[in-house]
């Protein structure tokens, strides 16, 4: 039987092992990084159990208090007819009554768990976001390590091209220079390598993927163009962070019901049966009585003062939320404007011919046509021109990130490609 088993959970650990494999061997989008890291994020589960104790909480505001059983033995009919001995001489059962406060107990526990349901959502949120700024720091790390590759590889090429003396004669100046060009793309491919394994590590951990594992990123790509502000904005209304507020505001209402119901204890009825001796002879006496406090010297006013300086301040911070989403939401999508332009200019502008010019500059450079600082200058102008252009694509999906955060869009939610572009792509 334990062999059994064991065979069983080795075939269970290698079916898993095999599947995992399987999905990290494809490349990682936006959205299976997010999916992936949602379903193992620590954050989401202490979300998750702060919804399960809200749920406990509002089983537990319906509950009537328990009766109590009054159970009383002494001599006293002992000593009335001289028979001596302990009999039980009073039973009685009480329960309290909770007139009115177990309702008001349901709204504020009832509002908590909306509350802490909206804040889920808002880490959520907020996990995404996480993931979004790693994900994206590592898609520019691969691309500057690709584009670092290609830069050693167009060095050394020089380096073969200057052995044949049929294609040119290089002067010994020339080829220190050249010399230079490929000890500088050695170094930078380097450096690249360095920050793209950190990249890597930095994802994997968040993810919780095994560092030894393989992984590959689909490569960065234009940024969408976003709805219209006045779009975002209207939606802003029902942002996770705004709902949670409303909720936690509408339980601290109800607290201040939930605080002037104990400014009484809950009234007690007691039926109860007591044996007394009269008239030469035991008697039953069956009776009820009903305890009600009389609240002369505590009011329960302090409390009642606090749970109403809690709605103050639930109402301020519910419009500190608000006025900074909504200035988030501006500023980070105005930004999110200025870094498409700047990115589709810089591509149109600088980029396209910065490339046409190197690619002609290595054909003149090679027919001995143009000299060798010519060929460097269109060799650097490339370059950088191409890191910037990957770097501002990396920030403009970085400020659609922020912008998605500060409108309240799940990368999972079937309406969100509508209102934040195609975030579906990478």
């Amino acid at each position: 039987m334990n062999i059994k088993i064991l065979f069983l959970w080795i075939s269970f650990g290698l079916v898993f092992s095999s599947a995992l494999r399987a999905e990290l061997s494809r490349p990682w989008t936006l959205n299976s990084s997010v999916q992936y890291a949602l379903d193992v994020a620590p954050e989401m589960k202490i979300a998750e159990a702060e919804i399960g104790k809200r749920q406990g909480a509002l089983q537990q505001a319906g509950a009537w208090p328990n009766p109590s059983l009054d159970i009383q033995m002494d001599d006293n009919l002992g000593i009335e007819n001289g028979s001596g001995g302990y009999d039980v001489t009073r039973v009685a059962v009480s329960q309290a009554l909770p007139l009115g406060r177990l309702s008001d107990q349901n709204k504020q526990a009832s509002a908590a768990l909306a509350s802490a349901e909206a804040q889920r959502f808002q880490q959520q949120l907020l996990v995404e976001y996480k993931v979004a700024q790693r994900f994206h720091i590592l898609q520019l790390a691969k691309a500057n390590l690709q584009l670092a590759e290609k830069r050693l590889q167009l060095a050394s090429h020089y380096q073969k091209s200057r052995k044949d003396p049929l294609i040119r004669y290089l002067t010994p100046l020339e080829r220190m220079r050249l010399d230079i060009v490929l000890q500088a793309a050695k170094q930078t491919v380097e450096v690249m390598e360095g920050e793209y394994n950190e990249a890597v590590v930095s994802f994997k951990t968040l993810l919780a993927i095994p560092l030894e594992e393989n992984l590959q990123v689909v490569p960065l790509s234009p940024v969408p163009q976003p709805v219209k502000l006045a779009v975002l904005v209207e939606l802003l209304q029902a942002h996770p962070a705004l709902e949670a507020n409303k909720h936690a505001l509408a339980s601290a209402q109800a607290g201040i019901a939930v605080e002037k119901s104990h400014r009484f204890a809950d009234p007690t009825i007691t039926l109860f049966q007591e044996k007394s001796y009269f008239a030469n002879g035991e008697q039953d006496v069956t009776g009820v009585a009903l305890n009600i406090q009389i609240p002369l010297w505590n009011m329960n006013n302090g409390r009642v003062s606090q749970a109403r300086h809690t709605v103050y301040q639930m109402q301020s911070r519910s419009l500190i939320t608000q006025r900074e989403l909504r200035s988030n939401l501006h500023k980070s999508y105005l930004h999110l404007g200025h870094l498409i332009e700047q990115a589709r200019h810089y591509h149109d502008k600088l980029l396209q011919p910065a490339e046409q010019v190197f690619k002609l500059t290595r054909k003149g450079f090679d027919a001995g046509e143009l000299n060798i600082l010519t060929l460097i200058d269109a060799n650097n102008t490339y370059f950088d021109a191409r890191d910037r252009y990957m770097a501002l694509l990396k920030e403009g999906w970085l400020e659609q990130a922020e912008v998605r955060r500060s409108v309240g869009f799940s990368l999972l939610d079937n309406n969100a490609a509508t209102y934040s572009g195609e975030v579906n792509k990478p």
